[in-house]
């Protein structure tokens, strides 16, 4: 299919934001030239895929969280009765939401946005002299693999959708009818394992490129993935076992994983690209603190904002760690301040540069996920033997890593739940949820929690639990979509 760049973002990004090329992050002005007179060079070509990049930095650190991971029952929020602003993004975790919500309409315009880029530099990429043929084919697979993670997110949140592939010429043809349909989400999943089967084709090995730059690794992890969303586990199994190949390892210390001094380590696969010296300071954390905080933890960075205290830790995810365990140390802290004692996601609070500003990644894909996933792929398959790859993940962060009698006869559950240990706050626990089923079970009875731990809760929280969200209001409005059942 041809693109739209879809909708009315579509008109506004032909106007594409380009990167500087000195260095991967360093940003560089706006520019104002279309695809078809500004790809002229290998150099342009590169400033167009940092684009890319940066988009996928920005839903990173934006409206991906919301739905990853405080939608799940590892995060809620520190209600703020001085503060009611922020109510749409409450919303999003109390399963309250209407169409008209702006988190979904970000999240659709900031996906799409990177599809658009992705698809201007396809099109324009095999009429661009490179210096070497090769290094044409490394970029053409990055793109695939932005591209392809970009629909993989939109098909588990919102299903049937828009699925374009190239650059409309005109108006016109952007806003024809070919372009407003939804397509299958099946149709859009055939597509995009193919793209991403070609990502790992083209791609490099872990250490062949320059960090933060997609790997075959990377392609393969998340090839997996799509495998398992469809229930395919013979075929993510055996993807995952040529990750087991290509150098990766953990780190022996869990905190160590995320420090800003280990950056793009052996466990790291594909991690979010900040850097405080070239003006990409990572900054998510600030809003993580507890808003009653001033600058205890905040320092001269502070004081926490009225709308901070975000993706705070739930009780049921407390409750399912050892307190000795090093993930439990590292991720979960508390702040008291005299009166309440307030849980508060400390996983990537590594201290600040400037006021609220750190030099933090984000781990998008890393090695212990793959190992846990490829344990539940062998527990689904009976390809091989889970318990030695999850010993593998938890002994690094408990002293005695060995299975109850208990976890051993429920290894799916067991599997689940170390997942949620190991991975909490990186955005996994939602789309676990939907893979598995559980989706509609685990936040119904995490919504009665939430009603018996905190009388702010309203009634019909948690009710309407939908596992499929709501196509934006205003696309519906001014593009004619099918809007999803029960929104």
């Amino acid at each position: 299919m041809k693109n739209i760049a879809i909708l009315s973002i579509i008109l506004s990004t032909v106007i594409v934001t380009f990167i500087g090329c000195d260095d991967f992050l360093e940003e560089a002005p706006e520019t104002f030239q279309t695809p078809q007179n500004f790809f002229e060079t290998e150099n342009q070509i590169n400033e167009a895929i940092t684009g890319i990049y940066n988009t996928n930095r920005g839903l990173m650190n934006g409206a991906h969280w919301r739905f990853g991971e405080n939608r799940s029952d590892n995060t809620s929020f520190q209600f703020n009765p001085a503060d009611r602003g922020g109510i749409n993004n409450e919303e999003v975790d109390l399963f309250l939401m209407l169409a008209a919500n702006p988190n979904l309409s970000e999240y659709w315009n900031t996906t799409y946005s990177g599809i658009s880029r992705a698809n201007f530099a396809l099109e324009n990429i095999d009429g661009v002299t490179f210096n070497n043929e090769a290094t044409r084919e490394v970029r053409r697979g990055e793109i695939l693999f932005l591209r392809s993670w970009f629909y993989f997110n939109l098909a588990q949140l919102f299903g049937d959708v828009p699925y374009v592939t190239s650059a409309g010429d005109s108006p016109e043809e952007i806003l024809s009818d070919e372009f407003l349909e939804r397509v299958p989400v099946g149709q859009v999943y055939n597509s995009i394992l193919a793209d991403v089967q070609l990502a790992i084709d083209l791609l490099p090995s872990p250490g062949d490129t320059e960090s933060g730059r997609a790997t075959r690794g990377a392609a393969l992890m998340l090839k997996a993935k799509m495998h398992m969303a469809l229930q395919e586990f013979q075929a993510a199994e055996a993807l995952l076992e040529q990750m087991q190949g290509l150098g990766y390892s953990l780190q022996t210390d869990y905190a160590s994983i995320f420090a800003p001094d280990n950056k793009n380590n052996s466990e790291l696969v594909f991690e979010i690209q900040y850097s405080f010296t070239l003006g990409q300071a990572s900054n998510f954390v600030s809003r993580f603190v507890p808003f009653n905080s001033g600058s205890d933890i905040l320092g001269d960075s502070g004081p926490a904002g009225s709308r901070a205290g975000q993706n705070q830790p739930t009780q049921s995810l407390i409750n399912l760690y050892d307190a000795d365990d090093a993930r439990f140390v590292h991720n979960i802290s508390f702040y008291d301040d005299g009166t309440t004692v307030q849980p508060w996601m400390s996983k990537f609070n590594y201290g600040f540069e400037d006021q609220g500003l750190q030099d933090v990644n984000f781990p998008m894909f890393r090695y212990a996920d793959a190992l846990l996933m490829l344990a539940e792929c062998y527990n689904e398959t009976g390809g091989g033997d889970p318990v030695p790859l999850l010993l593998e993940v938890r002994s690094r962060s408990m002293a005695d890593a060995s299975l109850s009698a208990e976890e051993s006869s429920d290894l799916e559950q067991t599997i689940a739940d170390e997942r949620r240990r190991e991975l909490a706050f990186e955005n996994h626990r939602w789309f676990d949820l939907l893979r598995t089923g559980k989706a509609v079970e685990v936040m119904t009875a995490h919504g009665i929690d939430q009603k018996i731990q905190k009388p702010t809760v309203p009634t019909e929280a948690y009710i309407n639990i939908r596992t499929i969200l709501g196509i934006p209001l205003g696309q519906v409005e001014e593009f004619g979509f099918t809007q999803n059942e029960g929104w």
